[in-house]
């Protein structure tokens, strides 16, 4: 046999979607201000995609890592205007 014949396979391609899938959705959590629509699936999506660093199937956990702080961000965001809407409605609203 030559060493053509022999030569190891080629290495699969990394699993980068996720992470880049993390991104993406943090990012839309944040400038569309969808915080649960967006920012859950980005946490879930992005953890996903740190495991798969961490399996060696994928080489991105910096745009995972990304989406995940984008989609925590984007849940602080909702639960503060949340609060916000909560306090001003039980003072009297902006009439008063």
């Amino acid at each position: 046999m030559t060493e053509l014949a022999m030569a190891a396979p080629p290495a699969a391609h990394p699993r980068n979607s996720l992470g880049v899938w993390s991104l993406v959705l943090g990012i839309a959590s944040i400038v569309l201000a969808l915080g649960i629509v967006t920012g859950i699936p980005a946490i879930i999506i992005g953890n996903q995609g740190r495991r798969a660093v961490r399996a060696g199937e994928a080489n991105n956990e910096g745009m995972a890592l990304t989406g995940v702080v984008l989609g925590w961000l984007s849940l602080a965001i909702l639960v503060f205007v949340i609060v916000l809407l909560v306090v001003r409605f039980l003072t009297g609203g902006a009439g008063s």
